[in-house]
Protein backbone atom coordinates (compact mmCIF):
# COMPACT_ATOMS: atom_id res chain seq x y z
CA UNK A 1 0.00 0.00 0.00
CA UNK A 2 3.26 2.06 0.55
CA UNK A 3 3.73 2.11 -3.06
CA UNK A 4 0.36 2.66 -4.15
CA UNK A 5 0.13 5.97 -1.48
CA UNK A 6 3.86 6.92 -3.02
CA UNK A 7 2.57 6.92 -6.85
CA UNK A 8 -1.08 9.10 -6.08
CA UNK A 9 1.46 11.71 -4.46
CA UNK A 10 3.42 12.01 -6.95
CA UNK A 11 1.25 12.03 -9.76
CA UNK A 12 -0.93 14.54 -7.28
CA UNK A 13 2.11 16.34 -7.39
CA UNK A 14 2.43 16.39 -11.15
CA UNK A 15 -1.17 17.59 -11.76
CA UNK A 16 -0.37 20.67 -8.98
CA UNK A 17 2.56 21.52 -11.21
CA UNK A 18 0.85 21.00 -14.79
CA UNK A 19 -1.64 23.19 -13.77
CA UNK A 20 0.68 26.20 -12.19
CA UNK A 21 2.89 26.18 -15.62
CA UNK A 22 -0.05 25.60 -17.90
CA UNK A 23 -0.12 29.04 -19.01
CA UNK A 24 3.58 28.45 -20.38
CA UNK A 25 3.14 25.13 -21.83
CA UNK A 26 1.11 23.68 -24.47
CA UNK A 27 -1.18 20.29 -23.27
CA UNK A 28 1.38 18.22 -25.15
CA UNK A 29 3.98 19.29 -22.77
CA UNK A 30 2.18 18.56 -19.62
CA UNK A 31 1.52 14.98 -20.86
CA UNK A 32 5.05 14.70 -21.41
CA UNK A 33 5.13 15.52 -17.74
CA UNK A 34 3.04 12.59 -16.68
CA UNK A 35 5.33 10.23 -18.59
CA UNK A 36 8.20 11.32 -16.83
CA UNK A 37 6.39 11.12 -13.54
CA UNK A 38 5.05 7.89 -14.84
CA UNK A 39 8.80 6.48 -15.73
CA UNK A 40 10.30 7.46 -12.44
CA UNK A 41 7.39 5.22 -10.44
CA UNK A 42 8.00 2.77 -12.76
CA UNK A 43 11.89 2.81 -11.45
CA UNK A 44 10.95 3.03 -8.42
CA UNK A 45 8.28 0.63 -7.42
CA UNK A 46 6.89 -2.88 -7.90
CA UNK A 47 5.20 -4.01 -11.59
CA UNK A 48 1.46 -3.59 -10.02
CA UNK A 49 2.04 0.70 -8.57
CA UNK A 50 4.18 0.76 -11.78
CA UNK A 51 1.28 -0.23 -14.02
CA UNK A 52 -1.37 1.78 -11.55
CA UNK A 53 0.92 5.17 -12.41
CA UNK A 54 0.12 4.64 -16.07
CA UNK A 55 -3.34 4.47 -16.18
CA UNK A 56 -4.12 7.29 -13.01
CA UNK A 57 -1.23 9.61 -15.13
CA UNK A 58 -3.52 9.47 -18.13
CA UNK A 59 -7.33 9.81 -16.15
CA UNK A 60 -5.96 12.71 -14.16
CA UNK A 61 -4.22 14.32 -17.62
CA UNK A 62 -7.93 14.10 -18.78
CA UNK A 63 -9.53 15.37 -16.00
CA UNK A 64 -7.31 17.97 -15.15
CA UNK A 65 -6.10 19.03 -18.76
CA UNK A 66 -8.09 17.72 -21.98
CA UNK A 67 -10.94 20.02 -22.92
CA UNK A 68 -13.65 20.22 -21.11
CA UNK A 69 -11.95 20.27 -17.95
CA UNK A 70 -12.93 18.12 -14.43
CA UNK A 71 -14.75 15.86 -16.49
CA UNK A 72 -13.53 12.71 -18.31
CA UNK A 73 -15.70 13.82 -21.30
CA UNK A 74 -13.44 14.07 -24.44
CA UNK A 75 -14.71 16.31 -27.67
CA UNK A 76 -11.95 15.95 -29.48
CA UNK A 77 -11.46 12.53 -30.26
CA UNK A 78 -7.72 13.04 -31.24
CA UNK A 79 -7.04 13.11 -27.80
CA UNK A 80 -7.93 9.63 -27.89
CA UNK A 81 -4.88 8.67 -29.65
CA UNK A 82 -2.82 10.93 -27.16
CA UNK A 83 -4.28 8.78 -24.31
CA UNK A 84 -3.67 5.30 -26.28
CA UNK A 85 0.30 6.93 -26.99
CA UNK A 86 0.53 7.98 -23.43
CA UNK A 87 -0.61 4.63 -21.61
CA UNK A 88 1.32 2.60 -24.30
CA UNK A 89 4.56 4.31 -23.67
CA UNK A 90 4.32 4.26 -19.69
CA UNK A 91 3.58 0.63 -19.81
CA UNK A 92 6.28 0.35 -21.76
CA UNK A 93 8.89 1.85 -19.54
CA UNK A 94 7.05 0.26 -16.73
CA UNK A 95 8.23 -3.11 -18.56
CA UNK A 96 11.72 -1.51 -18.95
CA UNK A 97 12.37 -0.55 -15.92
CA UNK A 98 10.90 -3.75 -13.87
CA UNK A 99 13.05 -6.04 -16.04
CA UNK A 100 16.23 -3.73 -15.66
CA UNK A 101 15.46 -3.66 -11.95
CA UNK A 102 15.17 -7.72 -12.06
CA UNK A 103 18.69 -7.66 -13.66
CA UNK A 104 20.33 -5.42 -10.99
CA UNK A 105 18.67 -7.54 -8.21
CA UNK A 106 19.55 -10.98 -9.70
CA UNK A 107 23.32 -9.32 -9.75
CA UNK A 108 23.51 -8.76 -6.43
CA UNK A 109 22.39 -11.81 -5.71
CA UNK A 110 24.75 -13.38 -7.31
CA UNK A 111 27.60 -11.38 -5.94
CA UNK A 112 26.41 -11.57 -2.33
CA UNK A 113 26.06 -15.45 -3.01
CA UNK A 114 29.87 -15.36 -4.40
CA UNK A 115 30.60 -13.94 -1.39
CA UNK A 116 29.65 -15.94 1.22
CA UNK A 117 30.87 -19.23 -0.97
CA UNK A 118 34.11 -18.08 -0.79
CA UNK A 119 33.93 -17.11 2.82
CA UNK A 120 32.29 -20.64 3.44
CA UNK A 121 35.42 -22.40 1.38
CA UNK A 122 38.03 -20.09 3.68
CA UNK A 123 36.38 -20.77 7.03
CA UNK A 124 35.98 -24.48 6.36
CA UNK A 125 39.15 -26.22 8.40
CA UNK A 126 38.92 -30.44 8.38
CA UNK A 127 40.64 -29.99 11.55
CA UNK A 128 37.26 -28.60 13.16
CA UNK A 129 35.76 -31.58 12.92
CA UNK A 130 32.09 -33.01 11.72
CA UNK A 131 30.22 -30.69 14.02
CA UNK A 132 32.10 -27.63 13.11
CA UNK A 133 32.27 -27.90 9.85
CA UNK A 134 28.13 -28.90 9.86
CA UNK A 135 27.31 -25.41 11.96
CA UNK A 136 29.86 -23.16 9.30
CA UNK A 137 28.10 -24.82 6.50
CA UNK A 138 24.61 -24.91 8.09
CA UNK A 139 25.36 -20.84 8.19
CA UNK A 140 27.06 -19.74 5.20
CA UNK A 141 24.34 -21.70 3.60
CA UNK A 142 21.54 -19.94 5.15
CA UNK A 143 22.46 -16.70 4.76
CA UNK A 144 23.54 -16.64 0.94
CA UNK A 145 19.25 -18.40 0.24
CA UNK A 146 17.91 -16.85 2.91
CA UNK A 147 16.63 -20.47 3.98
CA UNK A 148 16.05 -22.77 6.79
CA UNK A 149 19.06 -25.62 6.12
CA UNK A 150 19.66 -29.10 7.16
CA UNK A 151 22.80 -31.21 6.91
CA UNK A 152 22.42 -35.13 7.15
CA UNK A 153 25.62 -37.06 7.11
CA UNK A 154 26.38 -40.53 6.09
CA UNK A 155 26.19 -43.12 8.46
CA UNK A 156 25.51 -46.95 9.10
CA UNK A 157 22.11 -47.08 8.09
CA UNK A 158 22.18 -44.44 5.30
CA UNK A 159 22.56 -40.52 5.77
CA UNK A 160 20.70 -38.98 9.28
CA UNK A 161 20.29 -35.82 10.05
CA UNK A 162 22.91 -33.65 12.36
CA UNK A 163 22.50 -33.90 15.94
CA UNK A 164 19.91 -31.75 17.38
CA UNK A 165 21.60 -28.36 18.73
CA UNK A 166 24.79 -28.61 16.52
CA UNK A 167 23.44 -25.63 14.16
CA UNK A 168 19.76 -23.74 12.99
CA UNK A 169 17.50 -26.63 11.07
CA UNK A 170 14.47 -27.20 10.05
CA UNK A 171 12.66 -30.14 11.30
CA UNK A 172 12.40 -33.14 9.03
CA UNK A 173 9.56 -35.58 9.12
CA UNK A 174 9.34 -39.10 7.50
CA UNK A 175 8.59 -38.17 3.91
CA UNK A 176 11.83 -35.05 3.67
CA UNK A 177 13.56 -38.16 5.03
CA UNK A 178 12.38 -40.52 2.62
CA UNK A 179 13.17 -37.82 0.02
CA UNK A 180 16.75 -37.01 1.06
CA UNK A 181 17.43 -40.37 1.02
CA UNK A 182 16.44 -41.24 -2.18
CA UNK A 183 18.81 -38.34 -3.49
CA UNK A 184 21.41 -39.96 -1.63
CA UNK A 185 21.00 -43.33 -2.64
CA UNK A 186 20.37 -41.94 -6.18
CA UNK A 187 23.33 -38.99 -6.28
CA UNK A 188 20.52 -36.80 -7.69
CA UNK A 189 19.00 -33.79 -6.62
CA UNK A 190 15.18 -33.40 -5.37
CA UNK A 191 12.40 -31.73 -4.35
CA UNK A 192 11.53 -28.08 -4.68
CA UNK A 193 12.06 -27.27 -8.23
CA UNK A 194 12.87 -30.71 -9.93
CA UNK A 195 11.12 -33.47 -11.35
CA UNK A 196 11.83 -35.84 -8.39
CA UNK A 197 9.29 -34.69 -5.08
CA UNK A 198 8.60 -31.72 -6.18
CA UNK A 199 6.00 -31.75 -3.47
CA UNK A 200 8.87 -31.65 -0.85
CA UNK A 201 9.21 -28.88 1.00
CA UNK A 202 13.06 -28.37 1.01
CA UNK A 203 15.63 -28.88 -2.23
CA UNK A 204 18.17 -31.40 -1.46
CA UNK A 205 21.28 -31.64 -3.27
CA UNK A 206 23.66 -35.07 -2.69
CA UNK A 207 26.73 -34.05 -1.11
CA UNK A 208 29.64 -35.66 -3.24
CA UNK A 209 33.36 -35.67 -2.34
CA UNK A 210 36.48 -37.09 -4.60
CA UNK A 211 35.81 -40.65 -3.95
CA UNK A 212 32.55 -41.51 -2.10
CA UNK A 213 28.95 -39.52 -1.48
CA UNK A 214 28.87 -37.96 2.66
CA UNK A 215 25.71 -36.84 2.67
CA UNK A 216 22.82 -34.67 1.54
CA UNK A 217 22.04 -30.88 2.29
CA UNK A 218 18.86 -29.84 2.70
CA UNK A 219 18.04 -26.32 1.71
CA UNK A 220 13.87 -25.00 2.86
CA UNK A 221 13.66 -21.12 1.43
CA UNK A 222 10.45 -19.40 2.47
CA UNK A 223 9.41 -19.47 -0.87
CA UNK A 224 9.73 -21.99 -3.52
CA UNK A 225 10.38 -19.14 -6.11
CA UNK A 226 13.60 -18.55 -4.51
CA UNK A 227 15.13 -21.78 -5.59
CA UNK A 228 13.42 -22.76 -8.66
CA UNK A 229 15.57 -21.42 -11.66
CA UNK A 230 18.40 -23.63 -12.58
CA UNK A 231 20.96 -20.54 -11.88
CA UNK A 232 20.14 -20.31 -8.15
CA UNK A 233 20.45 -24.30 -8.08
CA UNK A 234 23.59 -24.51 -9.82
CA UNK A 235 25.23 -22.18 -7.12
CA UNK A 236 23.93 -24.15 -4.02
CA UNK A 237 25.03 -27.10 -5.87
CA UNK A 238 28.70 -25.32 -5.93
CA UNK A 239 28.33 -25.12 -1.84
CA UNK A 240 27.36 -28.62 -1.96
CA UNK A 241 30.77 -29.60 -3.53
CA UNK A 242 32.85 -27.33 -1.31
CA UNK A 243 30.68 -28.81 1.75
CA UNK A 244 31.07 -32.17 0.49
CA UNK A 245 34.93 -31.59 0.23
CA UNK A 246 35.24 -30.81 3.60
CA UNK A 247 33.03 -33.36 4.88
CA UNK A 248 34.71 -36.07 3.32
CA UNK A 249 38.57 -34.98 4.77
CA UNK A 250 36.91 -34.68 8.47
CA UNK A 251 35.22 -38.44 7.51
CA UNK A 252 38.65 -40.26 6.29
CA UNK A 253 40.51 -37.85 9.31
CA UNK A 254 38.04 -39.08 11.96
CA UNK A 255 38.37 -42.73 10.33
CA UNK A 256 42.27 -43.25 10.48
CA UNK A 257 42.22 -41.77 14.06
CA UNK A 258 39.95 -44.24 15.46
CA UNK A 259 41.56 -47.27 12.89
CA UNK A 260 43.83 -49.79 14.30
CA UNK A 261 47.33 -49.18 14.18
CA UNK A 262 49.62 -51.93 12.56
CA UNK A 263 53.21 -53.24 14.00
Amino acid sequence: MKQYAAVVALLAACTIMGRLILPWLSITDVAMLYLVAAGLAAARVGRGPSVFAAFLAIALFDFFFVPPHFTFAVEDLHYVLTFAVMLGSALAISSVAHRLRGFADAALERERRTAALYAMSRELDPTMGLEGLIGVITRHVRDAFSAQVQVLVRGPAGVTPIPAGVAPTYSMDEKELAVARWTFEHWRAAGIGTEHFPEAKALYVPLVGSARRVGVLGVRPDSPDKLGTPTVRQVLETFAGQAAQALEHAQTAATERTAPSGR
